[in-house]
């Protein structure tokens, strides 16, 4: 159907279990979320809503044929499958292709404005050409389906014409078994449209699974999410853009706060889960060979957890805070032990935070002051005067931070509007507009914000 002329599951192994934890004493390996304290600040603080459903998956189709989740750009958007704005870009070119209503510019567009992905160096062609060409460039080129990754079909495929067809690979069923991809100029009913495609379609069926798929490096960045304390699913979006949930997961054990961090040194956050009634952080993936997965006790039950690189070690340490008195309890080591630094911090009852606030590799503290809006940070670990501090947006909202550029290691804060279920990012550490605002999942969930995508 589609003639263009050029001018993440499971999903892949590395991203297989991001979210899915379990009961103590029947650990798994995976990886997992974010940096950040704020469901811990929230159920301490008890403002958390009981919600008793949550956000439903995709629901796999009893057919094996594909079929057209949404179509045009409207219907999509208002069902919540997000065209990006492509009908407003749909005449500037991206990545040296043909602009118009074609698949290529519109894979462009999405790889580089949602996916951040950097211009190719090299021209790409046709739609059937992106795999070869790509790959014959260093780019990985292969048969799995992942988030962000082109889906390729090659010339003369069934019902694709000879110059091949390209979408983006939105959402991946269990054990790769379906996949969601986001297309432009694919013809029939609609010319773009979200379409759910079965692996098991034969090749005389419309729309067969694709050739290839091209996984451009993607920049780290933290991305959205969000938690669900009344079913404690997770749900995570691959990008900062509205739009379905990109991947799955539950928090085993009732009443546990979610955490997640860059336990092993790799760059990518696992996930962990503090139980407040005990006091013990369960740290998924922290541990190796048949102890993949580490408990450690502060001793301080009722606390609200954190996690940060303390030392600049490259990977993530411990610690909680006590909201009634406002002091901080740090430990690099995730194992049981005195902890490194002990020290009071702003006026009791904050909700404390913590992040790579100067970009030198180390983690300091902060707190949000939720009767003013107020961030105040420190980058020294230790009692003292604010290092920053500024307004960003209004009170009583439930803040978050990440390093939403990518850029280093420096980061950024936020604030989640639960009334709305939108998220405000802001890149610099001052008073000013968000530099990204998007709405995601239901109302009045847990914000999350991390990490746990990218090449």
């Amino acid at each position: 159907m589609s003639e263009d002329r050029a001018g993440r599951s499971p999903m892949p192994a590395r991203l297989r279990k991001i979210v899915t934890g379990n009961p103590p004493g029947r650990h798994r390996r995976l990886r997992a979320l974010t940096i950040t304290t704020v469901p811990a600040a929230m159920a301490l603080a008890g403002v958390i809503p009981f919600l008793a459903h949550g956000h439903p998956s995709p629901a796999r189709p009893a057919s094996t044929a594909s079929q057209i989740v949404c179509g045009s750009w409207a219907k999509c958007d208002a069902r919540g499958y997000d065209s990006y704005g492509y009908g407003s870009h749909e005449f500037t070119a991206y990545w040296r292709m043909a602009a118009g209503d074609e698949c290529t510019n519109y894979a462009a567009f999405v790889e580089s404005t949602v996916y951040h992905v950097r211009e190719p160096s090299y021209l790409l062609g046709n739609g059937g050409q992106w795999a070869y060409s790509a790959a014959s460039h260093g780019a990985l080129v292969n048969h799995i389906p992942a988030v962000g990754a082109v889906a390729e079909w090659d010339g003369g495929t069934s019902g694709m014409g000879s110059f091949g067809h390209v979408g983006v690979v939105e959402e991946v069923g269990p054990h790769d078994s379906w996949i969601v991809v986001s297309q432009q100029h694919m013809g029939g009913a609609y010319d773009y449209n979200w379409t759910r495609i079965q692996a098991q379609n034969s090749a005389n069926l419309w729309q067969q699974w694709p050739t290839h798929f091209i996984h451009f490096p993607i920049p780290r960045r933290a991305d959205v999410g969000y938690f669900n304390p009344g079913t404690r699913r997770v749900g995570l979006r691959a990008s900062q853009t509205p739009g379905p949930v990109s991947y799955w997961g539950q928090i085993p054990l009732k009443g546990a706060i979610p955490l997640s961090g860059n336990w092993t040194g790799t760059g990518t956050d696992r996930m962990g889960y503090y139980s407040p009634q005990y006091g013990i952080f369960h740290l998924l993936g922290a541990g190796s060979g048949k102890q993949p997965n580490l408990e450690a006790t502060f001793d301080r039950p009722h606390q609200v957890p954190l996690v940060g690189d303390w030392k600049g070690t490259g990977r993530d340490g411990i610690g909680s805070y006590d909201p009634a008195t406002g002091t901080f309890y740090l430990r690099q080591s995730l194992k049981g032990g005195p902890v490194d630094e002990k020290f009071s911090y702003g006026r009791p009852g904050m909700i404390p935070l913590a992040g790579d606030w100067s970009g030198d590799g180390r983690d300091g503290v902060g707190y949000y002051n939720p009767k003013t809006g107020i961030f105040n940070l420190r980058v020294t670990l230790s009692h003292g005067p604010n290092w920053v501090s500024f307004r960003f947006g209004p009170p009583h909202m439930i803040p978050i931070a990440g390093n939403w550029a990518g850029i280093g290691s420096k980061d950024g804060v936020g604030y989640y509007d639960r009334r709305t279920g939108t998220f405000y990012l802001r890149d610099r550490l001052s008073t000013g507009p968000g530099s990204t605002v998007v709405r995601f999942g239901p109302l009045r969930m847990v914000p999350l914000a991390g990490e746990w995508f990218g090449s």
